[in-house]
């Protein structure tokens, strides 16, 4: 007989996490939800003392934690590279997506996908395969192409341009929007990622071309 696959679920709305492991259960000896998390500090401290096959984590938490589920993989590639981890969201953004497969997540999928799917994408990173929306081969091919800011780029860059520090940037856009609440380190992943698509080497170049955009904009 198969071992179930081990799982740590981490969700920060109780009702959600409840009704996620309620599901994950119901698949009897295929799932054992070994852990369940609200945030990311939680999740990383019981990941040491359990050990699970799988990470289930959502993508946003809520506003006041010092980590979203992006900070999350990110820091948990940094000690653990090989855990395989499946990413669930609300809304299924192109720009989440790539960032979600940049750093190292296995899946990525909707809330709302069926019980069956959800099973399917745990069974293949538990394998060492990876479950994503048919429609990332079209985003990175389109990323390839001429560099050009995202949506959330373009909300970071101005804030950039004022010398906003990482922190009071994920301050600002939670308190913007706070049904997507950001933590610092995402920020700084951001700026990376600014940094190299547009080939500038160092934090003044950072800011000069963001001051520029800036001006760019208002004409």
């Amino acid at each position: 007989m198969t071992a179930p696959i081990k799982l740590l679920v981490v969700e920060d709305h109780p009702l959600s996490r409840h009704g996620l492991i309620s599901m994950l259960e119901a698949f009897g000896d295929q799932f054992e939800v070994v852990a369940e998390a609200a945030n990311g500090e939680e999740a990383l401290l019981k990941f040491v003392n359990i050990k699970p096959d799988v990470v289930i984590t959502d993508l946003h938490f809520a506003p006041n934690d010092l980590t979203d589920g992006i900070d999350l993989v990110r820091r948990l590639r940094e000690r653990h590279p090989l855990v395989p981890v499946v990413m669930l969201t609300a809304e299924l953004d192109d720009e989440y997506l790539l960032l979600a497969h940049e750093v190292g997540v296995n899946a990525f999928l909707s809330k709302h996908s069926s019980a069956a799917e959800i099973a399917k994408a745990i069974d293949a990173v538990a394998s060492g395969f990876t479950h994503f929306p048919a429609r990332l081969r079209e985003v990175l091919e389109k990323r390839s192409k001429e560099p050009r800011l995202t949506e959330r780029e373009s909300q970071v860059v101005p804030l950039i341009a004022i010398g906003m520090t990482a922190k009071q940037i994920a301050i600002e856009l939670t308190k913007r929007q706070p049904s997507r609440p950001i933590a610092d380190r995402t920020v700084e992943i951001f700026k990376g990622k600014i940094r190299r698509k547009f080939d500038l080497t160092s934090t003044n170049s950072l800011i000069a071309f963001s001051i520029n955009y800036c001006k760019k904009i208002r004409k």
